[in-house]
């Protein structure tokens, strides 16, 4: 396993910038800097959250989750591609953001501590966020989103950089041996309905234990990247070949997919290799209403 790493510095610089620039966002910006999360209340309207909530307690039957419900339903796609959340997402990253996928639960994941930036990510990096809504007021006993303040610092640490980084498994355990060695604590969010839980790319998290199996935790994500950026899949890269693996995710708010700016991909990426991957986009993730 790799050592710990130390953390990476604030950029204070850029920070103070952007609260200059829109100061009705300081607190929001100020937490994402320093904490890697915020906690907004986009006024997401009544009706909406119902129907994203009935839909999550009735689609999804046993199961804890369904990926892009949006496709199925007018109200998850709503949320995801909300106007509000659109604009303070732009303010906050200095570039346009568009939503590409939806995950809505039922019942908390228990998903064990880890970064998205394993999963998707972007050149120049950190150019992807979550916003986790709350469908119903959330408490302890559920099994809400556990995340550790701070850990986005930490630098992103990618498949190939792992000895063992096929295994996810042991993944998760050098997450969980990194956040005791930097002495990150844990917190949970408990969110009342409506509120939503905004995370940076890095920011380590995952599902707490539900301490009652039968409670519900109806809530929904939404990952979001920014326009001008490469797009890839680290757990199908390495370091050499990134450039190969390109994403051309679809953008849920404007229906259309995203092509890989290749300027920001390490030697560029052959134009048959994007046409490939939108190939397969198109196959696999059209909408279906």
């Amino acid at each position: 396993m790799l050592a710990p790493q130390p953390l990476c510095e604030t950029d204070v610089a850029t920070l103070e910038h952007l609260v200059n620039r829109h100061p009705e966002l300081e607190d929001a910006a100020r937490s994402l800097f320093e904490h890697g999360y915020a906690i907004i209340d986009f006024g997401f309207g009544r009706e909406t959250l119902d129907a994203a909530a009935a839909y999550t307690r009735d689609a999804l039957g046993g199961y804890t989750r369904v990926q892009d419900g949006w496709r199925r339903n007018a109200s998850v796609k709503a949320l995801a591609r909300d106007e509000k959340v659109l604009t303070v997402l732009g303010k906050l990253y200095g570039r346009a953001a568009f939503p590409f996928q939806t995950l809505n639960f039922k019942f908390g994941s228990q998903q064990r501590t880890h970064s998205d930036t394993y999963h998707f990510h972007s050149a120049p990096a950190r150019f992807m966020c979550g916003i986790w809504i709350a469908l119903e007021d959330i408490d302890a006993d559920a099994g809400p989103l556990h995340y550790y303040p701070g850990s986005h610092k930490l630098p992103v640490f990618e498949r190939h950089e792992l000895p063992d980084g096929k295994d996810y498994l042991a993944y998760e355990d050098f997450v969980a041996k990194t956040m005791k060695a930097h002495g990150l604590k844990r917190e949970i969010a408990t969110l009342k309905r409506g509120q939503a839980f905004i995370w940076s790319a890095n920011l380590f998290h995952g599902g707490s234990k539900r301490k009652k199996p039968d409670a519900t935790r109806l809530s929904q994500v939404t990952h979001y990247y920014f326009e001008d950026c490469g797009y890839y899949t680290p757990m199908s890269s390495d370091a050499e070949k990134k450039a190969y693996w390109i994403r051309a995710p679809y953008d849920i708010a404007r229906g259309r997919f995203v092509p890989s700016n290749r300027a920001h991909l390490p030697g560029g990426a052959p134009l048959r290799t994007v046409l490939a991957e939108r190939l397969d986009g198109l196959l696999r993730r059209t909408p279906r209403h």
